[in-house]
């Protein structure tokens, strides 16, 4: 049985952990699997959107700390992030829109994963957390949170080492939306619709510039915006956006 389930229905894939006796924990071994599943969506012209969610009552639990105890903690915890095969997208290039659909647990590593995909859906019974100083181990992704939310509730979360529910992670900002729990997949197959009326080669250009340009000064930035920019506004894509908007009608996107 894989420990991550690979669906592709037309033009989104499925993208599902799958350990529901360990609330999806992340070992070495899903690891991998991620890697090659975030590779093949990548590389499959075909799929323009995923959505990535958690088998059984949980998103993630976070890092498999029974594993972590079979050998050397820092060696594991260390490649689920900074390895050769990693668990989040961002390590892969990948430029096309990742939705993170999430329940029950959303937990250290677990929470890691989840934001580094673009849009986050919550489930209302979804609990949000970075457990790992209740252990005495400090949070890997410490230095990049920062990237995602504000110094204040970034620190609270990594000190306190509490909880949030879904409707705080949406008020802090790390969350997009919250849904009943029976609403989750129908709300990011929607938006996974909505977006795939947009552009794709228009939302890969500015998801790719948004991500490289972090960091980097202002000369630079332009240069890169301007590089990834300019093929896409003189694309047969961006050409066909013109014509439908001209005509009132729904553009055929061709990803050229």
């Amino acid at each position: 049985m894989p420990l991550v389930k690979y669906e592709k229905k037309g033009k989104i894939a499925f993208i599902t952990l799958n350990r529901p006796k360990q609330l999806n924990a992340i070992d070495i071994k899903t690891t991998e699997e991620l890697a090659e599943t975030w590779m093949d969506f990548r590389d499959d012209d075909g799929l323009w959107v995923a959505i990535l969610r958690g088998e059984g009552r949980a998103f993630c639990a976070g890092a498999d700390l029974v594993k972590m105890d079979l050998g050397d903690k820092w060696s594991m915890a260390k490649s689920l992030i900074f390895g050769d095969k990693r668990m989040g997208p961002n390590s892969y290039k990948i430029w096309k829109p990742i939705i993170s659909a999430v329940h029950g647990y959303v937990l250290g590593a677990g929470l890691y994963l989840a934001l580094e995909c673009d849009l986050r859906i919550a489930a209302e019974d979804a609990e949000f957390g970075l457990p790992e100083p209740m252990i005495g181990i400090p949070t890997l992704f410490t230095p990049f949170l920062r990237d995602y939310l504000h110094s204040s509730h970034a620190m609270e979360l990594l000190l306190l080492g509490d909880r949030i529910n879904a409707q705080r992670a949406y008020e802090i900002g790390l969350v997009n939306r919250v849904v009943p729990r029976d609403h989750l997949m129908n709300t990011a197959e929607s938006m996974c619709e909505r977006l795939t009326r947009n552009g794709p080669l228009s939302l890969r250009a500015m998801k790719e510039v948004f991500h490289r340009t972090r960091g980097m000064d202002f000369p630079s930035t332009l240069t890169l915006a301007e590089n990834v920019f300019v093929p896409v506004m003189n694309s047969e894509d961006a050409a066909e956006g013109k014509r439908a908007f001209r005509e009132k009608c729904n553009p055929q996107w061709k990803c050229r």
